[in-house]
């Protein structure tokens, strides 16, 4: 096909953080290399899905996190990891690339060149070595990044992050009905479903992200039609999607080892009160994105018109109004 390679994520993060089989995983890879195209693994939550494994695949039940993890790594041709979405290290990542006999190799050594001349070229800043690089590591950032290996490996503390995140996803769809997926590192809100009256072409996702940063001080991150949906602009201001989703996606991910459940399920409590109380059920602002590219990237720097701001204002203060309402009481009663 016109595929240039197979991409993995693992945990799916475009499909509710799921885990992925492995072995359906090495099916696709078989197909790929077959095709003599590049397997790239995005191991980002690798950690979480050799967790899942280990607790329902019976093939890994015996097995370390350390040992699955490294059976995944083996399928891959290339391995990529960011450092700030594991236990302790705020930035960073790391590219791994296979070493195999020429023969058999997918990339060519120029390729492989290729590669590590972009990454060293378009990195962070020029400290005058003739690349814009950060020039190494301090001792400081190696330390965190060897900490945060260390916990990823611990399994009790990523089976307890993954049980917290189902708790509080658990707690918000049985008491309040709330349209949530809970994911092995984040909650997914179905933002369509929280917000009905507000068009696709208005960014629910992206909307009911505004609200909640405004109101409660909670950054999600919108993965849906915006993000995967294709859309497409056109010259009468017409908004269309060539692959609308089923669901407009917002992600609350829950950052290394920085939130205690209280804290989410008091926030989030919040969220769970004014969807059941109907105040978002009439919104219809929603957002227009400014300067749009479809391009996969655009959530990361977009920039928005806010459609209905008194609608806006309005909600938020409602929010946080509701917010003073959840109660220490009130939580240890939902725990």
């Amino acid at each position: 096909g016109s595929a240039g390679c197979l991409l993995m994520t693992m945990t799916d993060n475009g499909g509710g953080g799921q885990p992925v089989s492995l072995k359906n995983l090495k099916l696709l890879a078989d197909r790929a290399h077959a095709q003599r195209k590049l397997v790239w693994i995005d191991g980002c939550r690798v950690y979480e899905n050799a967790c899942f494994l280990k607790a329902l695949d019976p093939d890994y039940s015996d097995m370390s996190l350390n040992e699955i993890v490294k059976e995944i790594v083996d399928i891959g041709d290339v391995f990529t990891v960011s450092f700030k979405k594991m236990y302790s290290h705020s930035g960073g990542g790391i590219f791994i690339n296979r070493k195999i006999n020429s023969a058999s190799r997918i990339l060519t050594q120029r390729q492989i060149d290729s590669m590590d001349f972009t990454i060293m070229s378009i990195t962070t800043a020029d400290y005058g070595n003739g690349f814009m690089s950060y020039s190494g590591l301090t001792g400081d950032g190696i330390v965190e990044i060897m900490s945060g290996m260390a916990l990823c490996l611990n399994e009790a503390v990523v089976a307890r992050r993954i049980l917290e995140v189902c708790y509080v996803g658990s707690m918000l769809h049985h008491r309040f009905n709330f349209p949530i997926i809970s994911g092995g590192h984040a909650l997914y809100i179905a933002a369509d479903r929280i917000l009905p009256c507000i068009e696709t072409a208005h960014c629910p996702a992206e909307y009911l992200n505004a609200i909640m940063m405004k109101a409660l001080r909670i950054r999600g991150c919108g993965l849906g039609n915006l993000v995967y949906g294709g859309r497409h602009v056109s010259g009468l201001g017409e908004v269309a999607y060539s692959k609308q989703l089923p669901m407009d996606s917002l992600r609350l991910a829950v950052p290394r080892e920085v939130y205690e459940q209280e804290y989410l399920l008091q926030a989030l409590s919040t969220l769970g009160e004014a969807y059941q109380k109907g105040l978002f059920e009439h919104l219809s602002g929603g957002l227009t994105p400014l300067d749009y590219v479809d391009n996969g990237f655009y959530h990361f720097g977009a920039k928005y018109h806010l459609n209905e701001e008194d609608e806006f204002n309005d909600v938020v203060s409602r929010m946080r109004g509701l917010s003073e309402t959840v109660t220490e009481t009130q939580i240890c009663s939902i725990m």
